[in-house]
């Protein structure tokens, strides 16, 4: 398969040179720009799961950790910094149990309840939700990002009026309906206007059990006097990484009038994890061989995403619904937690950078084709930007990826031909306002790049680079050891209209360029 490309705008530009790798030539062709990267693929997800809301993202309005109304303030503001456009709650499995009018009120008032995702963690761990983060909190942590909300609806054990009275609590206008005057009187008058909303999670699995068919009968009972007070985009649930049988089975059973739009869905929700949970490939000590079995491993989202996409078409032959890879992210085995009732927390290394920067070049590479993807998940778990332990907290080397990709937000894809070669380089690039941004991943562990850059029909007036690496494969920030592992300058040569780079082993690269007027 000829891999594409694609780049945008970047920071300050240095020039250098640099040599001693294999020899690549690199095509980019920034003339022929196409589909839009939206800003969305850059997706996050919190859920109440081990440490990612309590002691993660909520610290507590008495904590004398730096917070904002109980928000952790080091958490919103390295969010910001990133531009994080969405993030994704209740859930997640989490969310198919959740009953919203739990967590809003006066916090003093909020019912204790259980949280099903707790009692799998070490005896005598409380198991008891608290609610003291909820609807309020949620929409206010968003608000203080500047990202939008993605609420899930509970299918497993709701009911659509439950649904439907969240959604004109977060969106009817004052002085409508009861639901606003509800919201009013819980301190906040003016509509939360929340677009994005999935319609239950894994309802193949934790979100019901259900067959496709089934669950595509709850989908249109839920959706079918759907309170409508803006440009809502509805998410269904869709498979679980290659199970084709259940986009196959869900779109089957979808009356004519669904494809004409009669009944609004806008998204299919794929998960896709690079799991080895119930392998020996842990996240702190792992071999050469395990690092490129997750190389490998995760790669099989490109296929994925080509393969129920062509389900999609056909049946929505216009392609009105978009794919949404709400969780993806590397899994390993249990044993490595930041703390241990933090269940699915696990060290993130420099093999989940290089992993997060492949997939979010395969989102590039088909961006019209998915409208939002969320890694899973934001802090202290999985595949986590942030890891946090009182008033402790680190930036993983998976936030600087996101960081070093962020000229590509609202850029358009280019065409990129790279060689393709087992274990070489992986890319994406995009063009916003006369500038490229080229984003390049090197899975190899041994062998470095001289990667020599051609533009076709331009020419580079200038270019600047960065670069995330480390010598040894299972370096990782720490709360020891935080920057360890963080975005460093990259050499890189311009002359004739070219440009050079050489790309070390087990890195991430970022490489901006100036084009000619």
């Amino acid at each position: 398969m000829t891999r594409r490309a694609f780049l945008s705008a970047a920071p300050a530009f240095v020039t250098f040179g640099q040599s001693g790798g294999a020899g690549v030539s690199i095509e980019l062709r920034p003339q022929e720009a196409g589909a839009g990267i939206s800003p969305h693929l850059y997706g996050h997800f919190i859920e109440h799961l081990g440490g990612v809301i309590y002691g993660g993202v909520w610290v507590g309005r008495q904590s004398k950790i730096p917070n904002v109304n109980g928000l952790r303030k080091t958490f919103i503001d390295d969010m910001k910094r990133i531009q994080a456009p969405n993030l994704r709650w209740p859930g997640g499995c989490f969310a198919d149990g959740y009953h919203w009018r739990d967590g809003v009120g006066a916090p003093h008032e909020r019912p204790r309840t259980y949280n099903f995702w707790h009692p799998r963690v070490p005896k005598g761990f409380n198991d008891t939700e608290t609610n003291q983060f909820g609807t309020h909190e949620f929409l206010e942590l968003c608000e203080r990002i500047g990202c939008e909300p993605y609420l899930a609806a509970n299918v497993g054990t709701g009911t659509p009026r439950e649904w439907y009275d969240w959604i004109q609590y977060c969106n009817a206008p004052e002085g409508t309906v009861s639901q606003a005057a509800e919201r009013a009187a819980n301190g906040r008058a003016r509509p939360f206007n929340v677009r994005f909303w999935g319609v239950g999670n894994e309802s193949w699995g934790c979100g019901g059990f259900f067959r496709p068919q089934e669950y595509a009968n709850e989908y249109r009972r839920f959706v079918s006097q759907l309170p409508r007070y803006n440009d809502m985009f509805l998410i269904a649930a869709g498979p679980s990484g290659g199970d084709l049988n259940w986009t196959r089975g869900f779109l089957e059973t979808m009356p004519p009038s669904f494809y004409r739009g009669r009944v609004p869905m806008h998204g299919w929700a794929l998960h896709y994890y690079t799991s080895f949970r119930e392998s020996n490939n842990r996240s702190k000590e792992f071999s050469a061989e395990h690092w490129n079995a997750v190389i490998e491993n995760g790669r099989r989202i490109e296929n994925l995403i080509e393969s129920h996409w062509k389900i999609m078409g056909e049946h929505d032959k216009e392609h009105r619904i978009k794919l949404v890879i709400d969780e993806w992210g590397t899994w390993y085995p249990t044993g490595d937690e930041v703390r241990p009732e933090y269940i699915l927390s696990q060290q993130v290394t420099l093999r989940d950078a290089v992993h997060a920067a492949m997939n979010l070049d395969i989102f590039h590479r088909h961006a019209e084709k998915i409208a939002m993807a969320n890694i899973a998940q934001t802090v202290n778990c999985l595949h986590s930007l942030f890891l946090a332990d009182g008033d402790k907290f680190v930036r993983t080397p998976a936030y600087h990826v996101y960081e070093m990709y962020m000229p590509h937000l609202g850029a358009r894809v280019i065409p990129c031909r790279i060689p393709e070669m087992k274990n070489g380089l992986m890319g994406s690039a995009s063009i916003k306002g006369g500038r490229v941004t080229l984003t390049l991943a090197n899975p190899s562990l041994d062998t470095s790049f001289d990667a020599s850059v051609q533009l076709a029909g331009a020419s580079a007036v200038e270019a600047g680079g960065r670069v995330l690496t480390d010598s040894d494969m299972r370096a990782a920030n720490t709360f020891d050891a935080p920057e360890r592992i963080k975005p460093a300058p990259l050499r890189v040569s311009v002359a004739g209209g070219k440009l050079a780079a050489t790309i070390p082993p087990k890195s991430v690269a970022s490489i901006g360029i100036r084009l000619a007027t």
